[in-house]
């Protein structure tokens, strides 16, 4: 079959988040994919749409902080998006990659500033 452009996927991924702030029944049914999505990587990842579906965890993590809780180590695995790529990867993957984590180092300190999350060993291993 066809698969759908990255564009639309990480568009489609943050209109989806912004509807499940508004519902918490939605939710709690397409939290799974968010974070389904942070653990694709390579060829099957696109690093546009991991780095949207990290910030819509974040934003729901606000909205709804116990339902996003139990994937706070998925979020920090994108500290290292792009590092177990074997692959051969363009500079262009590189680059997106390096989004990733910036995002993910932006969007887990202002968790932890705004005292949404708490530090623990694997956050803060991840962290380090």
């Amino acid at each position: 079959g066809t698969s759908i452009p990255e564009i639309v996927r990480a568009h489609a991924f943050v209109t989806i988040g912004k509807l499940c702030l508004r519902d918490i029944n939605l939710a709690k049914d397409c939290i799974n994919f968010f974070v389904q999505e942070l653990h694709s990587q390579g060829e099957i990842g696109c690093a546009s749409v991991q780095s949207n579906a990290l910030l819509v965890l974040s934003d729901l993590c606000v909205r709804y902080t116990n339902l996003v809780d139990r994937h706070l180590f998925s979020m920090a695995r994108c500290l290292q998006a792009g590092s177990n790529v074997v692959t051969k990867i363009r500079s262009r993957d590189i680059n997106n990659y390096a989004l990733v984590r910036k995002h993910a180092i932006l969007v887990l300190s202002s968790l932890l500033l705004q005292d949404y999350i708490k530090w623990r060993g694997l956050l803060f291993h991840r962290f380090l």
